[in-house]
């Protein structure tokens, strides 16, 4: 490179002035290339995308913002936890799908990346679209079951039974398949009376739903003309997808509006279908449904001699019965004595007849006895005698009222003089004199409780000087000062000498020296 710059700018200054310095910045950046329109922009895009994407790409993802058009289409975006992409799903890739699409489902959308040129948008374009976890036609028949659950297709209430001895039946089924030999054999073995009508139809493929749909209406529609009580509806078995036809929402409603009663035997054991539900009575196999469709000829055949048997035992014991009960009339006194009977019904009447004259004499009479005291009580109810009842009613009532205005005012009286006698002993001066009295009353108590009485009757209360009353001679010594208290005065004295009462003392003492105390100036 430093080579190829040296005609350009050489240190030595040789060469032209003029292209000394010169811009050539242009000689190393490519030339801008032509804008793109919108157009070639998008398509090379879609270029892009088919480059990076050649073969059909499988998505998981949640269904969001649902919308079937009117056209068919499907519209709407998967999603996850972090991004979204638009999806479409035209009519054509529509019609394979069994289940319900809709929003919150998780699936698996098998389609082609590419842009939607008329918006510039990035879309799935969807082929195929199953369910994550789950086979499609396992949530179709979930889906397709809770729908018609709710709807009450289902409701046991709404069942009818089926016939025990049909006249004939309907049989809906493929006239190729092992089905129809098995219901064909079972039914001409057991009740070889009924007479067999079969419609065939597909039972599996594209359009067997309606096929059996429409089965199913012309037998209900001609059932009355033809006799027919019951319609059978059977398949053999097969995998989920070959009894498939049996769980489509046609056969389902067919089913459903048909008046007459509908068996299935669809399958094996283990096999369930919506027809199942949906049918008045499921049978586990195609043998199985017409065993339940008719009775067993011969099983009919031994119960009609077990009971022909026991008709005529019952009859063999009833006739030996009325013959014992025709020897036993003909022992009777009817057949020995004819006229008895007449004789007592004889008897019997003139028993009645006296009866009769008895009791009609006994009505007359008391018809008598009803009429005097009807006429007893009319002549009571006279005006006279009236008149005379009320008289002495009223003056009874007068003397009543006397007495009790009488026996009134004796009480008022009474009470008019409790009143006085109470106002008596309210007044002011009764209450006085009643408290004067009590006063008086108080008082005397008080002064023949009093100490003093006592002095009044001669006595004295002796106390020491300056202490309490002397209630014992030990209780002083010579030279103690006493006091003396009389009725009108008291009196001072000093013990000489204290002699209490003891063996030998006492009241000899007392004459012997009678005065025990000097008496001291007051």
């Amino acid at each position: 490179m430093s080579e190829s710059l040296l005609p350009f700018g050489k240190g030595t200054g040789q060469g032209s002035g003029e292209q000394a310095g010169r811009d050539v910045t242009d000689q190393f950046v490519a030339p801008a290339a032509a804008p793109l329109t919108v157009s070639a922009l998008v398509a090379r895009i879609k270029e892009a995308l088919l480059d990076a994407f050649p073969a059909p790409v499988s998505v998981v993802g949640q269904i969001s913002n649902f919308k079937r058009h009117t056209s068919g289409h499907l519209y709407f975006s998967l999603k996850d936890e972090s991004a979204t992409i638009d999806a479409v799903m035209f009519r054509p890739d529509a019609r394979g799908v069994r289940f319900d699409v809709e929003d919150g489902l998780e699936v698996v959308a098998t389609g082609r990346v590419d842009v939607y040129e008329r918006q510039g948008r990035l879309q799935l374009y969807v082929q195929r679209i199953i369910p994550k976890g789950t086979g499609a036609l396992e949530l179709a028949f979930r889906q397709l079951k809770d729908r018609l659950q709710k709807e009450g297709l289902f409701d046991p209430r709404r069942k009818k039974p089926i016939p025990t001895f049909p006249r004939a039946i309907g049989v809906v089924t493929s006239p190729t398949g092992a089905a129809i030999r098995d219901i064909s054999n079972t039914l001409k073995r057991r009740w070889p009376a009924a007479r067999v009508y079969l419609v065939p139809v597909r039972v599996q493929g594209e359009g067997a739903s309606e096929e059996i749909a429409e089965a199913i209406g012309l037998l209900d529609a001609a059932a009355e003309g033809f006799e027919i009580d019951t319609i059978l509806l059977a398949r053999g078995g097969g995998s989920l997808e070959d009894l498939w036809a049996f769980n489509e929402e046609p056969v389902a409603r067919a089913i459903f509006a048909a008046r007459t009663p509908i068996l299935t035997g669809v399958g094996h054991e283990v096999d369930f279908t919506i027809a199942d539900f949906v049918a008045d009575v499921r049978a586990a196999t195609p043998t199985a449904a017409a065993e339940l469709a008719v009775p067993d000829a011969a099983e009919l055949r031994r119960s009609c001699d077990v009971l022909g048997l026991r008709l005529r035992r019952r009859t063999r014991d009833l006739l030996e019965y009325a013959r014992s009960a025709l020897a036993g009339v003909q022992r009777s006194v009817v057949f020995r004595d004819p006229t008895a009977g007449v004789r007592t019904a004889n008897q019997r009447v003139d028993e009645l007849a006296t009866r009769m004259w008895r009791s009609l004499s006994e009505a007359r009479r008391a018809g008598e006895r009803r009429c005097h005291q009807a006429e007893r009580a009319l002549a009571a109810q006279h005006p006279r005698r009236l008149l005379e009842r009320a008289g002495a009613r009223a003056e009874q009532l007068c003397h009543r009222l006397a007495w009790a205005l009488g026996r009134r005012a004796r009480l008022a009286a009474d009470a008019l003089a409790q009143c006085r006698a109470r106002f008596g002993e309210a007044h002011p001066r009764h209450l006085l004199k009643l408290s004067r009295q009590r006063v008086a009353l108080r008082q005397r108590q008080l002064e023949s409780l009093s100490y003093r009485a006592p002095l009044k009757r001669g006595y004295s209360i002796t106390r020491v000087k300056g202490g309490g009353i002397l209630r014992s001679a030990a209780e002083v010594k010579a030279g103690d000062l006493l006091e003396s208290e009389l009725l009108d005065g008291r009196v001072d004295s000093r013990v000489a000498r204290s002699r209490p009462n003891g063996p030998g003392g006492g009241d000899r003492a007392e004459k012997d020296n009678p005065k025990l105390f000097e008496d001291t100036d007051d």
